[in-house]
């Protein structure tokens, strides 16, 4: 029974190395950086990380808060955790910069330079088109005689009903 308590300690040790020891290591490999600024020229291109947009450059960002972190083998099989992930930057009129990026790339600032089309014009939005003043309303008779003789001819014309003529009879009346 001893035996096999001893045998599983190993396995126990790795496990616990492994997953317990994985937020440490993800800090340690990131070059000792909180925060990381991209930069670009032209300025104000486009930054994604693994495909989500996460600002405009200059960018100052946290990388673990846009790549993920994992454990990954080097080419002589050793284990490290580390952030992975694939870097964007975009304008229009230029090339678009895309690399792979891990802690070597994310330990320092990233200064890009875009190719960009010297001739390149954006698009022109049409303008809008110009907003004309509504047609006036008819200008109301000035005196209350006219404007009583107008709400008698809508009520003749069957364009309003009595009830409707009463309380614009009134309306008029009422401004005497």
């Amino acid at each position: 029974m001893q035996v096999d308590r001893i045998g599983k300690i190993p396995v126990v040790l790795f496990f616990i190395l492994v997953t317990g020891g994985c937020s440490s290591l993800g800090e340690s490999f990131s070059g000792n950086r909180e925060t990381i600024t991209i930069r670009s020229e032209p300025s104000q291109a486009i930054v994604l990380a693994d495909g989500a947009e996460i600002g405009t450059t200059p960018l100052t960002f946290k990388p673990g808060d846009a790549f993920r972190a994992g454990v990954t083998t080097s080419g002589s099989g050793i284990l490290a955790y580390r952030y992975l992930g694939k870097l964007m930057v975009k304008k229009p009129g230029c090339k678009d910069y895309l690399t792979e990026v891990d802690d070597n790339i994310l330990s320092k600032d990233i200064d890009v330079k875009l190719e960009c089309d010297p001739d390149y014009r954006p698009l022109s939005v049409p303008a809008a088109p110009a907003v004309t003043a509504p047609d006036p309303l008819p200008s109301m008779p000035a005196s209350a005689e006219e404007r009583l003789q107008r709400i008698d001819a809508l009520r003749e014309k069957g364009l309003i009903s009595d009830v409707e003529h009463r309380k614009l009879r009134q309306r008029v009346l009422d401004t005497l």
